[in-house]
């Protein structure tokens, strides 16, 4: 079991700090939920946690490699892959060329394997290989971008808000693919608007409200007691257990 650790990690953005002294550890084959209102850190953290965006203090860890400052390109090859908020592809090449990139580490015989599952998994995008990325639609466009983060051959995944904007129906088909890829050992990190969805998927649930916890522990308890997560979304400690 791989773990990827988050010690006392803060990061700002200008002069305000959107995390704040946050601790917590994602394991493979689990999914951890990640709620909480716009504007708590959530995005932050995760472009944080892929490099994207640096930190000011604290310590990120994948079995006991420090990932702290390191480069998006060196946190893929770890083993951590993120899908950013919002789809971003590479919009004026074709779909095999977005999952190529995503696999720049891999031999040409492990490309070719981790290209063809994402074909098995999405189906659609196989008949649609040549295709423009940016000429899709959202939900195949959000097929292509978990795409991507399949190819990389990650331990970790970190999901930002995939369902946005998206119909229910594709919403269902990622999130079956979501169980597949706990189910397969990958560790996953899903903040999801659908509350519902992402606790009946959750191994463990966090809700962050203005850069900390305030709340972590049971999906289940966030499920069967909704006055917790409404407390925990403004901000007040809830539980943790």
């Amino acid at each position: 079991m791989s773990r990827l650790e988050v010690k006392n990690l803060t990061v700002r953005r200008g002069t305000k700090n959107v995390i704040e002294d946050l601790s917590f550890t994602l394991e493979t084959g689990r999914v951890t939920a990640l709620l909480g209102p716009n504007g708590a850190g959530k995005s932050s953290l995760v472009l944080a946690l892929a490099g994207a965006l640096a930190s000011q203090s604290g310590e990120i860890s994948l079995d006991g490699q420090s990932l702290f400052g390191a480069s998006p390109e060196l946190i893929r090859r770890a083993g951590v892959a993120a899908v950013p908020e919002g789809h971003r592809l590479l919009a004026g090449m074709s779909v095999e060329d977005n999952l190529a990139a995503a696999g720049f580490h891999l031999s040409k015989k492990q490309l070719g394997a981790a290209v063809a599952e994402v074909y098995e998994i999405f189906p659609e995008l196989a008949g649609r290989r040549d295709q423009r990325a940016g000429s899709m639609s959202g939900g195949q466009q959000q097929m292509v971008a978990l795409g991507q983060a399949v190819v990389s051959r990650p331990r970790f995944i970190l999901a930002d808000e995939m369902s946005l904007g998206l119909a229910p129906l594709i919403v269902t088909r990622l999130m079956r693919v979501v169980e597949r890829l706990a189910a397969s050992g990958v560790g996953i990190l899903l903040i999801e608007q659908f509350t519902g969805v992402a606790l009946g998927l959750a191994d463990e649930a966090f809700v962050l409200s203005r850069g900390r916890f305030s709340y972590g522990g049971s999906p289940r308890k966030l499920l069967a007691q909704p006055e917790l997560l409404h407390t925990a979304y403004l901000g007040e400690t809830a539980a943790v257990a």
